[in-house]
């Protein structure tokens, strides 16, 4: 992160997120520390826990520290929004619980939220700066699936919206052995059944994999689905050097969300780093007549692509008891005028702990 050097690799990594958001007229937003607990116990599919810290406020209401930001955004506008679309971004922290060690944890998160009208460009858009993000931060890669398609394909056959949630989750789970299962428990004509394995296993290099989702293509939904992504295929192929794969087994409720969905990963550090996709569902769900999309980016994560890397001080300076402070001074502004760091100690510190790129000793006294 050479273009900040006197930050950290993480403060710098959320400056350049910031630059990018604010070059494409995204504006930052400011969200409450704590929302009703209503609000999140009427929207825990969304959220994937009902392990939610909570609190009662001197009046008597039940309130909860925010464990996610997206919902606090889509609650907070009004019900029609202008035709001027809300284009925000924010730097915000969630509390959430963490099951490997049975506590609540304080996260950090950048994102970014689209909300308006329907519009293809939103797709291209969101998805480029999510690219872009995650380009910042290192190697990195991208899955993207579309819902659309996904939910296209289980119409028709049937099944109740609580076998169609056992059917996404085995295909997030990549199991087409427990696909299969389900579906031949519930009768699913072979024909149908073979469509939904083949979705299923479709995981690849994204021109390939679309080439190969194009076979399946069955009713409007499917069409429309398949168009969206060959749009993004044309805009973002090749895409900064990334690695796009599109990949099926991305998938998310259906209650809440629709259409492209995608998730990040950068060299280096294991899960999912960046999620994201459209979720007019969910702003419906509110009472919002409105469409919107968007992706979150897990900066604590980011914190083990650093550890024990902070960057060393460009130049330990050691200077002697009765130095000359002022020509000290002058010393260390004009390392600093040249972009250097500098650091300085007495010469009679122990400064072997210290990491630095060049060690100088300051000869002037009074």
């Amino acid at each position: 992160m050479k273009s900040f050097p006197f930050f950290s690799p993480r403060e710098a990594c959320e400056l350049k997120l910031r630059a990018l958001y604010e070059s494409r007229g995204f504006v930052r937003t400011e969200i409450a520390k704590f929302e009703d607990y209503s609000l999140y116990l009427d929207n825990k599919n969304f959220l994937g826990t009902d392990r939610i810290l909570t609190f009662m406020d001197h009046d008597g209401r039940l309130l909860a520290l925010k464990p996610d930001i997206t919902l606090s955004i889509a609650k907070s506008l009004p019900a029609r929004l202008p035709a001027v679309s809300e284009k925000l971004y924010y730097i915000d922290e969630v509390v959430r619980f963490s099951p490997e060690n049975r506590a609540y944890k304080v996260l950090d998160q950048i994102g970014l939220e689209h909300i308006g009208r329907e519009d293809a460009f939103a797709n291209l858009e969101v998805l480029d700066l999510a690219l872009r993000s995650l380009a910042l931060m290192g190697e990195s890669a991208i899955d993207v699936s579309h819902l659309g398609f996904v939910s296209g394909l289980l119409k028709n056959t049937g099944l109740s919206p609580l076998v169609e949630r056992k059917i996404l989750g085995a295909i997030h789970a990549k199991s087409p052995h427990d696909v299969a299962g389900i579906l031949e428990v519930e009768g699913v004509e072979n024909g149908r059944k073979e469509q939904i394995l083949s979705l299923a296993g479709i995981h690849g290099p994204f021109l390939q994999a679309l080439e190969e989702a194009k076979t399946l293509i069955q009713g409007e939904e499917m069409a429309k689905a398949y168009e969206e992504l060959e749009a993004l295929a044309k805009s973002l192929h090749p895409a900064l050097n990334q690695t796009i794969h599109l990949d099926f087994s991305v998938v998310n409720d259906l209650d809440y969300y629709n259409g492209l969905i995608f998730r990040g990963y950068i060299r280096g550090i294991p899960g999912v780093v960046c999620s994201g996709g459209r979720y007019d569902n969910l702003m419906q769900k509110l009472g919002k007549d409105c469409c919107a999309i968007g992706f979150g980016i897990a900066l604590h994560q980011l914190d083990r692509l650093w550890e024990e890397q902070t960057p060393p001080v460009d130049v330990l300076l050691l200077y002697p008891a009765n130095c000359n402070w002022n020509a000290l001074m002058e010393r260390v502004n004009e390392l600093n005028t040249r972009g250097l760091t500098v650091r300085c100690e007495r010469e009679d510190a122990d400064v072997g702990g210290l990491l630095y790129r060049k060690l100088e000793r300051f000869k002037e006294v009074e």
